[in-house]
């Protein structure tokens, strides 16, 4: 039930506030944009822009951007120049988005993609693990690339902290979580009363040492000195009941290691409700990052990809003056908010280009005035 009211309060939250930042794009005028054209004229030209660009000969350039600047990022590799800043944003970004579509959405896409899919089977499982330290690496070079520049022109604020933490929050309760399944007594045997045909105690205890020995189940009873032929036959009794839904573990390296880490502390934790605290973490820290993407800096991860593709298509001086109106709305939106705004950076220059042949025209810095708090906010 909380699951459930969570999850709708926050597509609520995010899908209010994704319409009111897209209206937004209609409604404002940035800089020198005409402010004469209304937002329906707005939204017009937009659309009308899109199907043209979309039935001629720009759907390469669209593609060409989609592919390079925005799934392989490396527009950021040619303006920073810095491996490593590129590194981070697409540990990030490919890292998260795998995620989301591949294990949050599992069951509309993943499921549908692959006939016998289970989360608990490989390759799902290691890439589930491979995916989240990538984002977690993405996050430490964020953190590194923070205290470095701490000081600089480079300015962290609040809304980086908190969006990596709650980046970090949804990652590492999910590995922590995963963990706590693994070593989870009482999932394995939910697992085993559902699905295990076993004809005796004799086959249960082989099943139960095999899966302590081989895929880290912490149980309260004791396997230390079980025999080879018991081991046998639980692997045996395993291929037969659950490997069609079970790879082993190990393969899952991040939680397997949080798993191993709580030690002769698993049965305990497990009898304490340990993995369902985690469970509520995990989908608590992910509705709540939902919920904030419209009111952070996340929203560039939907503003700026949007911008990269509307700027590839529309030329200055030739295209409708309402969709340019619409394209600088855009590309404040998809500032990244990162503190290193200077020379090299497009909005900012055009910008700066603009203002500086407005205030050659108006001597009494009216222009100025006027776009003062534009450039305050940028």
């Amino acid at each position: 039930m909380i699951f459930d009211f969570t999850l709708y309060a926050s597509l609520f939250i995010f899908l209010l506030g994704l319409c009111y930042r897209i209206s937004a794009w209609f409604r404002t005028s940035i800089g020198l944009a005409p402010g004469d054209v209304s937002g329906s004229k707005r939204l017009t030209a937009a659309v009308r822009g899109i199907l043209g660009a979309v039935a001629s000969a720009k759907i390469f350039t669209l593609l060409k951007v989609f592919l390079i600047d925005i799934l392989l990022q490396l527009r950021i590799l040619r303006e920073k120049k810095d491996p490593l800043v590129w590194l981070m944003h697409i540990c990030i970004f490919v890292g998260f988005v795998l995620l989301l579509l591949l294990h949050a959405l599992d069951r509309f896409i993943t499921a549908r993609l692959f006939d016998e899919y289970y989360s608990t089977l490989n390759p799902f499982m290691f890439l589930r693990n491979l995916l989240g330290a990538a984002v977690l690496l993405g996050l430490i070079l964020a953190v590194i690339r923070r205290i470095r520049w701490r000081g600089s022109v480079f300015a962290s604020s609040p809304m980086d902290r908190l969006a990596i933490g709650i980046l970090a929050a949804i990652v590492i309760s999910g590995f922590l979580l995963e963990g706590a399944k693994i070593s989870s007594f009482s999932a394995y045997k939910e697992m085993v009363e559902e699905y295990a045909a076993l004809g005796s105690q004799e086959e249960a205890k082989a099943l139960e040492a095999f899966w302590v020995r081989e895929f880290g189940v912490a149980s309260p009873n004791d396997f230390q000195d079980v025999s080879r032929e018991t081991l046998e036959q639980g692997r045996q009794l395993s291929e037969m009941s659950c490997a069609g839904c079970h790879s082993n573990p190990k393969w899952a390296f991040l939680s397997y290691g949080a798993a191993k880490l709580t030690g002769s502390a698993a049965v305990s934790l497990d009898r304490a409700g340990y993995p369902s605290l985690l469970w509520y973490l995990h989908f608590l820290s992910c509705f709540i990052g939902l919920a904030y993407v419209p009111f952070s800096k996340f929203f560039h991860i939907i503003a700026t990809p949007v911008s990269l593709l509307v700027n590839a298509v529309i030329e200055e001086g030739r295209s409708d003056p309402a969709n340019i109106a619409t394209k600088l709305s855009i590309e404040l939106d998809g500032c990244k908010h990162g503190g290193t705004c200077h020379g090299g950076c497009e909005v900012q220059k055009k910008r700066q280009m603009k203002l500086d042949i407005a205030l050659k025209a108006d001597p009494f810095m009216e222009v100025f005035q006027r776009n003062l708090h534009i450039e305050k906010k940028h």
